[in-house]
């Protein structure tokens, strides 16, 4: 059964994972599982993600495997935060650019001690 289409109760967290490579959004999916019951919503494409969201009430965390300036022209990273999702890149680029932007980065290869502090980071002031 897809990750998308796993029915979870709506007091469960929803977590988004933008990524193409299938053994890179399995140690993501894993690492973000490991925090207890949630729905993690897997997507393989800009477009597939756009139309899967469609419905979606809130979004925890969102990792996308796009760069800052991607996230930003695909419209993404607007959509995602009206559905209150804190944005983690997974292309590596200026760490600062991508937190005065509001976003975490999380930096390949990454350990899920990594994926489990970037849900927790405090957001930059």
């Amino acid at each position: 059964m897809s990750h998308a289409a796993m029915p979870v109760a709506k007091a469960h967290p929803t977590y988004v994972v933008l990524e193409r490579d299938a053994l890179i959004s399995a140690d993501l999916i894993q690492a973000i599982e490991s925090l207890g019951p949630c729905r993690v919503m897997h997507f393989s494409s800009v477009d597939e993600m756009a139309s899967g969201l469609e419905g979606v009430g809130s979004v925890n965390a969102a990792f996308l495997e796009l760069r800052l300036d991607e996230a930003l022209a695909s419209g993404l990273a607007t959509n995602l935060g009206k559905l209150g999702a804190r944005l983690v890149l997974t292309l590596g680029e200026d760490v600062e650019r991508v937190m005065s932007a509001g976003c975490r980065l999380l930096l390949r290869p990454f350990t899920e001690r990594m994926v489990l502090d970037a849900l927790t980071e405090t957001a930059p002031a």
